[in-house]
């Protein structure tokens, strides 16, 4: 099923800033589906080989039982990045689903989701935007999509973006990159 936007969204999309190559304008959170995790809050450093940075989480109340993220760069020219999230349970798997604090004018804030894996030694984020993942959207059960030049910017329901993620999401080819973080 085709889905048509106006004139004026279709345009407020293609000035969508974000983080990824597959954004939604909707969350992944809701209600039955968000979960807070105390063990997350602190102070967390990047131990990839070609990352140099800190994360910082605290617990924040608006939206409820969500978490503000800041990401200081380790480059002595990195701009600091601050993220408002909510941890989602997808299937039997957690996903992030972040929204970039800042706004740019003109913009609609999209959020971009991150598969969270928790292990003895630390958290590992994985994007979930792979050319692989983008691909599933040209299906026949696809969530609603428009284009912003050549990428998708997803326009479906928390519900049916859930399904999405649950049913391709959790798979290792829906992964474009890792995060890997330990505690400070």
């Amino acid at each position: 099923m085709r889905h048509l936007l106006s004139a004026g969204l279709f345009a407020a999309l293609l000035l969508l800033p974000g983080c990824g190559d597959l954004l939604s304008v909707q969350p992944l959170a809701t209600p039955a589906t968000q979960i807070f995790d105390k063990s997350l809050i602190g102070q967390w450093t990047c131990v990839d080989k070609d990352c140099k940075g800190t994360v910082l989480i605290r617990p924040n109340s608006v939206p409820k039982d969500s978490y503000d993220i800041v990401w200081i760069p380790g480059e002595a020219d990195g701009e600091p990045l601050r993220m408002t999230g909510q941890l989602v349970k997808v299937g039997n798997r957690m996903v992030f689903d972040l929204l970039a604090v800042k706004r740019e004018p003109l913009t609609i804030p999209g959020h971009f989701f991150m598969l969270m894996d928790k292990s003895p030694n630390g958290l590992a984020f994985h994007w979930l935007d792979s050319e692989w993942l983008r691909g599933k959207l040209n299906g026949p059960n696809a969530p609603a999509h428009a284009m912003a030049g050549d990428k998708p910017v997803l326009i479906a329901d928390s519900a049916r973006l859930n399904a999405f993620l649950a049913e391709f999401g959790l798979d290792p080819k829906a992964k474009s990159g890792t995060l890997t973080l330990k505690r400070l």
